[in-house]
């Protein structure tokens, strides 16, 4: 009974925060983190004390699962290097740089346990970033590189963190951890990705709204347990799932189905990302305490500052080479559609038609297109100077920078481990310093930059240009309307009529009234009508592999046609 009256209470103060966010602006995780924190210091709630089994095997896995649903394929591609620099190097070399600084600085911890410190203060949480850039507007490529960033790091931080215990207990081998380490990101990638596609494959045969929701709710951990079982990096296993299915459902899963899950999905992943944050509040003062009772929280505090402080000049380090990265990229950009402003070369036709044979000219034609909309998005989507100060400030702690350092072992290697206790304080007061000091002023910095996404207008100009493109390319493959036939037979004019309506109605994005039809003639619109919907999505993954357009216009129109669909079912 107590545990469902703190659910309740649980929910209840989620969605007050969330309201409240909405009036002031604050975010609506920080203001959670701070309701935990004076939570923890009231006698009458009881503690809960959030283990690392809790994140690690209960909460983190449906996030993740969640963020990679998100995350759009194409976007991931082209900013594949900078998320590669910032969610594996990034979180390596500030793991051993920290974890050297603090034990030359404090030279009662040990080089090993310093080191496991570092690796879990330095994955970033872009849960609070990303919930204030959406509010404020954060242009997409920083959006996509802070969620891309998050998605991976955990695996980096988390597969370091396991060598820094293994070598606590039995020393280090750099062979040995080398191989540990690519291990768990080949192992993790091949199993998400075996995972998705079976899961896939099955759901796309259920046939159920309600069935394919709760098979893609036990998705996360299908990917999640069986890495972690081989050593493999859950993590990543978690992500590559998401991907895979994500990547997979518009050819899977009709528009019922995929309605369900993402409003499923959306529900499931705000309460657990914002519920994790009153959690890690909660946990404050039961630390401080222990920490009191040890005599170390002074040298805990000081300890906190150095760590917190290395991380931001490292950060900001780690940032300025995305920024450089970014501008090598522009100026390559330049040259090379300089060089493709004619088309291919004729060295290019000849390894065309060397590799795709008779399709090489469609093939070419494709590719060129690729090609270009990559080349427009690296001169369009540039991260300037002030992207990057903005892209450093996000680089908050979180959750899993709790949940990593409470898998340190009291006892390694027969012997007690000194001061976990106070390593773990350290690392709490790191991601709640950051939330509170960067969080809180995050928003003034955006302001202050003067960065900004594309307006309402323009996205809707996007769109409408997106679904001009698909009609054109419907047109062109099945021929105008009056032209059709089903069974060999003519389609009638009142049925065309309607057809028309409709395809008029898609492309001004507005509803129609509904015609009339015989029940004699529903089966033959119907029939139309599911052929041109079936080109129409075609179109759209044609168009979402060149890229041309941004993944918030892909999302919009294929929301749009699955409504279109529900919407002409009711009505026929």
């Amino acid at each position: 009974m107590e545990l469902i009256v703190l659910a309740l209470v649980g929910l209840t103060v989620l969605v007050a925060s969330a309201l409240f966010s909405r009036r002031t602006g604050i975010a609506a995780p920080l203001l959670l983190l701070v309701l935990g924190i004076v939570a923890s210091f009231t006698p009458w709630i009881p503690d809960i004390e959030l283990t690392n089994e809790m994140v690690l095997l209960g909460v983190l896995p449906p996030i993740l699962f969640a963020s990679g649903r998100n995350v759009p394929v194409i976007e991931l591609r082209r900013n594949l290097k900078p998320i590669a620099w910032l969610s594996i190097v990034m979180v390596i070399v500030p793991a051993v740089l920290v974890g050297v600084i603090v034990h030359l600085l404090f030279c009662e911890i040990s080089l090993p346990l310093a080191i496991a410190l570092g690796a879990a203060v330095s994955p970033i949480d872009a849960v609070a970033a990303t919930s204030i850039g959406r509010r404020l507007g954060l242009p997409d490529r920083l959006m996509t590189l802070l969620e891309g960033e998050s998605l991976f790091n955990d695996a980096a931080a988390l597969v370091t963190m396991r060598m820094a215990v293994a070598t606590l207990a039995t020393g280090f081998s750099l062979v040995e951890a080398s191989l540990g380490f690519l291990w768990a990101v080949a192992g993790g990638l091949a199993i998400g990705y075996v995972t998705g596609r079976v899961i896939n494959w099955a759901r796309g045969r259920l046939n159920d709204p309600v069935l394919v929701t709760i098979v893609t709710l036990a998705s996360p951990w299908a990917s999640y347990v069986p890495a972690e079982q081989v050593h493999a990096s859950g993590v990543i296993a978690v992500v590559v799932t998401a991907v895979v299915m994500s990547h997979l459902a518009p050819r899977s899963l009709n528009a019922e189905e995929r309605a369900m899950v993402r409003s499923t999905w959306a529900t499931t992943s705000y309460v657990l990302e914002h519920a994790v944050f009153l959690l890690m509040g909660m946990q404050v003062a039961r630390l401080v305490n222990d920490s009191r009772v040890s005599g170390s929280l002074g040298r805990v505090w000081l300890m906190a500052l150095v760590v917190l402080a290395v991380l931001i000049v490292l950060r900001a380090c780690g940032v300025a080479v995305v920024v450089w990265m970014s501008n090598h990229r522009e100026a390559r950009a330049r040259a090379l559609g300089h060089t493709l402003k004619g088309g291919l070369t004729e060295k290019g036709e000849q390894r065309a038609r060397n590799r795709f044979g008779s399709n090489w000219e469609s093939e070419s034609s494709r590719w060129l297109n690729r090609t270009r909309a990559d080349i427009d998005y690296a001169l369009t989507e540039q991260i300037s100077p002030k992207g990057g100060i903005v892209l450093a400030w996000a680089g908050m702690r979180g959750v899993v920078t709790l949940a990593a350092i409470q898998t340190l072992p009291y006892v390694a290697g027969g012997q007690l481990v000194e001061y976990r206790g106070a390593v773990i304080l350290v690392a709490f007061l790191v991601a709640v310093g950051s939330l509170l000091l960067f969080g809180g002023t995050l928003p003034f910095v955006i302001r202050a930059t003067g960065l900004a996404a594309p307006g309402i207008d323009e996205r809707r100009h996007e769109e409408k240009m997106l679904v001009r493109s698909m009609l054109e390319t419907v047109n062109r493959e099945l021929g105008p309307l009056a032209e059709q036939t089903i069974d060999g037979q003519p389609v009638p004019p009142h049925v065309i009529t309607k057809l028309e309506r409709r395809m008029a109605a898609l492309n001004n994005r507005t509803n129609t009234e509904a015609l009339r039809l015989e029940r004699d003639t529903r089966d033959v619109y119907w029939a139309l009508f599911t052929r041109y919907l079936d080109a129409l999505r075609l179109a759209l993954e044609e168009e979402r592999s060149v890229g041309a357009y941004s993944h918030h216009a892909f999302h919009a129109v294929e929301d749009m046609l699955d409504r279109f669909e529900v919407n002409a079912r009711s009505r026929v």
